[in-house]
């Protein structure tokens, strides 16, 4: 699991604490949580050695997503 660092809400994306150290790659979908709820889902555009930057997929979904949100690989 890991945490929502960034919400860039311009260019709709996110950029979390999990990169390529952890085996994230691109295309890899995340789900995003806040507590037990799914608040949206983001498909991984580039990846760095501790972090990585993904595309919210729902456009809509850039108004929920905070700083410190969860974030889990999809299954």
């Amino acid at each position: 699991m890991g945490k929502v660092l960034v919400v860039n809400k311009e260019f709709n994306f996110v950029v979390v604490n999990l990169g390529s150290k952890e085996g994230i790659k691109p295309g890899a979908r995340f789900v995003l949580l806040r507590g037990e709820r799914t608040i949206g889902a983001a498909q991984v555009e580039r990846v760095y050695e501790n972090m990585s930057a993904a595309n919210l997929i729902v456009e809509e979904q850039k108004g929920k997503v905070q700083e410190g949100d969860t974030v889990e690989l999809a299954s």
